[in-house]
């Protein structure tokens, strides 16, 4: 087994974290806990072989484990006992994707607790409810968010696909990118072409570049440090002002360093007047996640206020993608990418159509992309509010666009394999269609 040869170096500190850390399921599947208590009785056991038997006297279930696990884990010429290694390993590797996937949850936790702990109570969620419904668009006023009920809004997304369907069929005789075969009914989309660049834009750019010299990495984040005062986002934990000599200029630097992911004693070496010593205590002492977002929200800010933004876009739609960074492999995050070959993370990036990152955070390689839209959406705490998402293909979920919807903004991700999707019509009566009995037929989908 390749992966115990990870797992099996630190046994007894899994063990010891375990058993530390309350664990609670967040559903009614308690197999991978009841598996992880199993392996806690037999921690003390040093043969090759552990009994497969739990406290009850019966079987301990293994069910959750694919078959390739179960045949690891089972010996045929051993049928009540499991090959401890590979149990332990097994059970270890489980646990991680349920406290991933929220399954299993940490008592106490803030990153891994209870989602359902942290719902409102539906008392509260009744209260906020109608001012809820005006601000996402799915009541024009309170009084009409008060009647607002499941028939009403049933009915509200019949009428919007039905306008969306009309829409569709008016303009298809213009559509010159859309084409469906009149003998299979399989629509096809053209490819674009693009037109090149005109004479104007390139223009444009030579103008740009005569007024825009160049600068420097670190003098960007100088300068914007300057105007936009983003640094005095950091300091102690207590509050108090920072003890430094120069705290603009250390900020600025480790800022710089943990952006280019250089490392404290690689960047002392290149940047004279600062140690690697200093660098390392301002990073853990004066910057945190929760400091580093506030002062992206203040970079945010001030780039919507520039006129040149203005001329990209109006911050209403927003592009979220994942670009592979390479990690190390003794953390929480890394994984091998199948996609990639190699192990890291994916970056997941949230970027306004005034081109700015408005969030960013790391993600496993092994999930899909799309369930982060939302959570980036969400944590964004700059004053750009996007109305409108697109994604590739991994943005497309049914589950994320119904939360869309909910939420009040839409998603458009390129879909994959389209021509296969199921249309549905709002109702199930179609038009102009006659029944065996000569009334009107039915169908409840269109498949294309």
């Amino acid at each position: 087994m390749l992966l115990y040869g990870q797992i099996g170096r630190d046994p007894a500190l899994m063990f010891d974290l375990a058993e530390k850390l309350e664990f609670t399921v967040t559903s009614e599947d308690g197999r991978v806990l009841d598996a992880l208590a199993h392996a806690q009785r037999n921690e003390a056991a040093r043969g090759e072989y552990i009994s497969a038997l739990g406290e009850d006297g019966e079987r301990v279930d293994i069910s959750f484990a694919t078959q390739n696990w179960q045949k690891a884990v089972v010996d045929r010429s051993r049928p009540g006992q499991f090959v401890r290694r590979h149990f332990e390993a097994m059970v270890f590797t489980y646990l991680a994707e349920e406290l991933r996937t929220g399954d299993v949850a940490v008592v106490g936790s803030e990153e891994f607790a209870d989602w359902s702990d942290q719902l409102l109570p539906w008392e509260v969620v009744e209260e906020k409810l109608p001012a809820y419904l005006v601000e996402v668009g799915l009541a024009e006023d309170e009084d009409q968010a008060a009647a607002f009920d499941a028939a009403s809004f049933r009915r509200q997304l019949e009428d919007r696909l039905r306008v969306a369907a009309a829409a569709a069929d008016a303009g298809y005789p213009d559509n010159e990118s859309l084409v469906i075969d009149p003998d299979t009914g399989i629509p096809s989309l053209k490819p674009h072409r693009s037109e090149g660049q005109r004479p104007s834009a390139k223009r444009l750019e030579q103008e740009i570049k005569a007024r825009m010299p160049e600068r420097t990495l670190i003098g960007i984040c100088a300068r914007t440090a300057y105007w936009v005062e983003w640094w005095r986002r950091f300091g102690p934990p207590s509050g108090n002002d920072p003890k430094l000599q120069d705290p603009f200029g250390r900020y600025v630097i480790c800022t710089f360093v943990k952006g280019t992911n250089m490392g404290p004693y690689e960047a002392a070496r290149h940047i004279p007047g600062v140690s690697g010593h200093e660098l390392v205590y301002v990073a853990n002492r004066h910057f945190s996640l929760v400091l580093l977002n506030e002062a992206i929200a203040d970079l945010v800010n001030a780039h919507a206020r520039l006129d040149i933004s203005q001329a990209w876009g109006d911050g209403t739609a927003v592009a979220a993608d994942g670009t592979h960074m390479d990690t190390y492999l003794d953390n929480l995050l890394a994984e091998t990418s199948v996609r990639y070959g190699k192990p890291g993370g994916i970056a997941y990036h949230h970027i306004s159509d005034t081109y700015i990152a408005l969030f960013t955070h790391f993600i496993p390689c092994g999930v899909r992309e799309a369930v982060y839209i939302i959570e980036g959406l969400l944590k964004n705490a700059s004053e750009v509010r996007p109305t409108t998402v697109h994604a590739d293909t991994q943005g497309q979920s049914l589950p994320v666009f119904t939360l869309a919807h909910l939420l009040g903004f839409d998603l458009m991700p390129r879909i994959r394999n389209w021509k296969g999707l199921a249309f549905y019509r709002p109702r199930r009566v179609v038009p102009n269609a006659v029944g065996p009995s000569g009334g009107p037929g039915r169908v409840s989908k269109i498949v294309l």
